[in-house]
């Protein structure tokens, strides 16, 4: 009987050990296990990847996430990878790169979806109904859920980052649908709530303009929308807002008042101003003869306006009343009285050259003497500030 060379023996125990050790190591991979592995070889669409244990395993390039460029990958750089499919025949691993992060993702989702977090993830693609965007597997955004407002093109959309909230979960499918609108609600409710909570009557803010109406216009002062009506535009009467702002513009306007529940706010935008009246009051004196413009003409009483934001009344008798007078026709008027506590003026159009100062003592003490009609009940420099509200 002849017997094999003892190197044979060695030869043959070294080859059957090195196949039992790779099938032991192929026994304890299992199709779905994620490992880490390092790249030992790459060709023009695969990857040779060691994951241990001896074991070496494919890996095509479809199967690599959008987050791996492949022309960037050398010999030597670690991946994290799964195990998708182990051939039957010759025990060929096939890994993927992709799969391995989409799992590592969704564990990632159901704990952000669970504690309520933002994640984000970029647009890689246009879908009905919505975008497409990655996590590291692939999640939904309906359209209606990108913003507060429709979106006009979702192709703008491709390679931004959304921020985003999980709203739905298919866990048999390994699906998610998330919403951006969501996040920048709850941002706007959270500033509108330190806003508010912070706002006090006498505040002076800065705030844009974003919408005008008939009645005033909207200020938002950082999540909160405000309104200032016509009568708080400015000191000199306007008719319509645009007189005073635009919608872009930037104001500083004071608080007037808010309800915190109703979340409503008014505010001035006059207030923040200078006092057109202790600007001109070098001017608001008795017997001082000045230029002015009619503002309003009705049979019993005339309003002027003598400088930007400051209105006189001249009463009956102090104007012509078969003239026929025009709002916006200039007038030369003289002071007959003034009231600084009330901010009330009458002035005269008829006596303008003539008038003397005993005339006008003679007025404020309220004698009829001089052929001036008393003052009428209602104040017509009351009601016409008050006409801009009565128009809303």
């Amino acid at each position: 009987m002849e017997i094999a060379p003892p190197e044979i023996h060695e030869e043959e125990d070294q080859l059957a050990l090195e196949q039992r050790l790779y099938e032991e190591s192929l026994r304890v991979l299992d199709e779905g296990q994620v490992l880490n592995g390092v790249i030992v070889q790459k060709d023009k669409d695969e990857l040779l990847v060691d994951v241990g244990g001896k074991s070496e395993g494919v890996l095509p390039f479809r199967e690599l996430s959008l987050a791996v460029e492949p022309k960037l990958l050398k010999v030597g750089d670690r991946l994290e990878v799964m195990v998708h499919r182990i051939d039957e025949l010759d025990g060929t691993l096939f890994l993927s790169e992709r799969r391995a992060r989409a799992l590592k993702t969704w564990e990632k989702v159901i704990e952000a979806h669970e504690h309520d977090q933002v994640i984000e993830a970029t647009v890689t693609q246009v879908v009905k109904g919505g975008v497409l965007v990655d996590l590291g597997m692939r999640g939904f955004v309906p359209a209606s859920q990108i913003r507060r407002q429709p979106v006009g093109n979702l192709d703008e959309l491709i390679n931004q980052r959304l921020r985003l909230k999980v709203i739905d979960l298919d866990h048999k499918r390994h699906r998610v649908v998330l919403s951006q609108r969501l996040v920048l609600e709850e941002e706007i409710k959270a500033k509108k709530q330190e806003l508010m909570d912070t706002m006090e009557v006498g505040q002076i803010r800065e705030g844009v303009v974003v919408r005008l109406a008939d009645f005033g216009a909207f200020v938002d002062l950082g999540g909160i929308d405000g309104l200032i009506h016509n009568s708080e535009l400015s000191y000199s009467r306007i008719k319509h807002p645009s007189e005073v702002v635009k919608i872009g513009d930037t104001v500083n306007v004071e608080i007037m008042k808010f309800d915190a529940e109703a979340k409503k706010v008014s505010l001035s935008l006059k207030h923040a101003l200078p006092d057109p009246w202790d600007q001109h009051a070098d001017k608001l004196y008795e017997t001082h003869k000045l230029d002015a413009a009619i503002v309003k003409v009705t049979p019993n009483y005339l309003l002027v306006e003598l400088v930007p934001g400051i209105l006189a009344m001249v009463p009956k008798g102090e104007f012509d009343a078969s003239a026929q007078f025009v709002v916006g026709q200039p007038v030369d008027v003289t002071i007959l009285t003034v009231n600084h506590q009330t901010r009330r003026i009458t002035v005269s159009i008829q006596h303008v050259a003539d008038i003397s100062p005993e005339e006008i003592e003679a007025l404020a003490a309220g004698e009829e003497a001089i052929g001036i009609d008393p003052l009428p009940d209602e104040d017509p420099l009351m009601a016409i500030a008050e006409e801009p509200a009565a128009q809303a």
